[in-house]
Formats: C-alpha cells, structure tokens, sequence
C-alpha cells in the first residue's frame, strides 16, 4: 500500500503585513511539509523578512487581493498532492500532521475532500482527542485539502474576498458529496480576532470584536452564501452577529450601518472588495 508522508503536503500561508512573530511561526514550519508558499497581500515587498529559509517560496502581491486569492495563487504554485491553508496567525505542529498522515494513511477514501482539526482559542480552548468524525463547516486554516478536491469542485471564490470564504467552499464540497472529516487528535493553536471578556457577577463571556469593514464583509459574504446553498447554519450565524451587535459592542450605529450595507450588496450580487463609495 502507497504511504502517504511529509514530502507529499506543501504549507500555503496568507500574509498580511507580516512582522518577527511571523516568520518566528514560518520558522517553525521546517520539516513538518515539504515545503511552504508564502502569499502576502501586503502593499510592500516583504520577502527580505523570510531570505533564510530555504524551504519556503515567497509572492508578493502587492496589494490586498483577498485570502481567496492568495490560497488559489499559492494552489497554483505548487505541486503537491496535498496542501494545508494557514493563517499567518496559526501554528501547526508535530502531532496536527502526524494525526492527518496517520489517518488519511488508514482511511483515504476517494469521497473525503478534506480533514480538519480543532481549534484550541482563548474564547474556546481545546485538548487532543480520540476519533474523527464527519462535519458540514470548519475553517480553512490548519485544514488539509487534497489536490483532487480542487479539480473536482474549483477553486475558492475570489468574489467573497474575505470572509466566509471557507465556508462556500466547504458548502460546495458538501453538494459535490466530497467528506470534511475533523480529526479530534489534531488542534491547531489559532487567536481569531481580538477578545473581550464581559463580566456580569460570577459570568465571564469571553467574545470576539472585528472592525467594521469585517461586519460588512461577514454579514454580506454569510447572506450570500447561505441564500446560495439555503443553509440554515449560516442563517443563525447571521443572526449571532447581529445579536453580537446589538448586546456586546460599542458605535452599534456604525457596525448596524455596515451590517446593513453588507446584506444589501448580498442581495443585490455585489460582491468582491468593499468600496466605501458603493452605494
């Protein structure tokens, strides 16, 4: 039987004004794949920041083309049969790939697209454990996709730009009959957003803020996808966020303003780069 290993994975990484914590977390990458693409969306060339690792090959883009893409650039790129997408602000480790070798070396079924892991958080900590088992959404950082998958069903949609973005693809994984499988012994270290904790005596509600602009882009891109493939899920999710607002943030009028304007642009099709000016 063919053993699947290390060689056969590459990393692609989005970066977005990357700094030393960064490439303190690219270093960490080394011989965990076989090598890594670095995608950066930032406005300046950033490859002077990465010039000793030899394992990774870096594009700048120049400019803030979306995590869509960056991850469809990276595909591109490379060559392996397997590729993991990460954020800039996760960190994969020894026992996250050796969890998605060891399983997909037993079960590599041609029907499953994808593996994913757990998501260890300060808002929702999490620990290795046993077993897997099929789910319908996760993230698309620390998922490992198989290059198959992406020849079957396309690329990530460049139109949704930011987020939402693994969603959609996940959604069309799913309609195509292709299986995302979470490993429970793989977890991935990922700090989304900024946190705030609100306390109400004994309660301790610890809850994520975005700007603005990622309300837009959340409520717009969640709409239109849900509409789409008339997911329940993304629904209550829309609603979340708007509860969100409504409860937990400051200048709600602001974050309602482009709550608002995003639903509108989903209903009426307009999707990619917010434009401030977009009426």
């Amino acid at each position: 039987m063919f053993v699947i290993t290390k060689k056969e994975i590459v990393a692609i990484v989005v970066l977005y004004n990357p700094d030393s914590q960064v490439y303190k977390t690219i270093a960490g990458y080394k011989g965990l794949v076989n090598h890594v693409i670095l995608v950066d969306n930032s406005s300046k060339n950033n490859q002077e920041l990465f010039k000793d690792l030899s394992y990774v090959k870096y594009i700048p883009l120049l400019d803030n083309l979306g995590i869509a893409y960056a991850l469809n650039k990276g595909i591109k790129e490379s060559y392996e049969k397997y590729i993991l997408t990460m954020d800039q602000d996760s960190n994969i480790s020894v026992s996250l790939i050796n969890s998605y070798l060891s399983f997909f070396n037993k079960w590599n079924r041609e029907n499953i697209g994808a593996l994913t892991c757990q998501y260890n958080t300060d808002r929702n900590p999490q620990e290795p454990t046993l077993g897997w088992e099929k789910v319908k959404l996760s993230m698309q950082s620390g998922t490992l996709f198989k290059r198959s998958t992406f020849q079957k069903i396309g690329y990530f949609n460049e139109n949704l730009f930011l987020d939402v973005v693994d969603y959609e693809y996940f959604l069309r994984m799913n309609s195509a009959e292709l299986q995302l499988v979470r490993i429970n012994s793989a977890v991935l270290d990922h700090q989304p957003a900024t946190t705030r904790m609100l306390k109400m005596g004994p309660i301790r509600l610890k809850y994520g803020v975005a700007s603005p602009v990622r309300y837009y882009y959340q409520a717009r891109n969640l709409f239109w996808t849900a509409r789409k493939y008339n997911d329940v899920t993304l629904y209550i999710n829309l609603l979340i966020k708007w509860l969100k607002i409504l409860l937990l943030f400051d200048d709600k009028k602001k974050y309602f303003q482009y709550f608002s304007k995003g639903i509108k642009d989903a209903k009426n099709k307009r999707l990619g780069k917010y434009n401030e000016h977009r009426k």
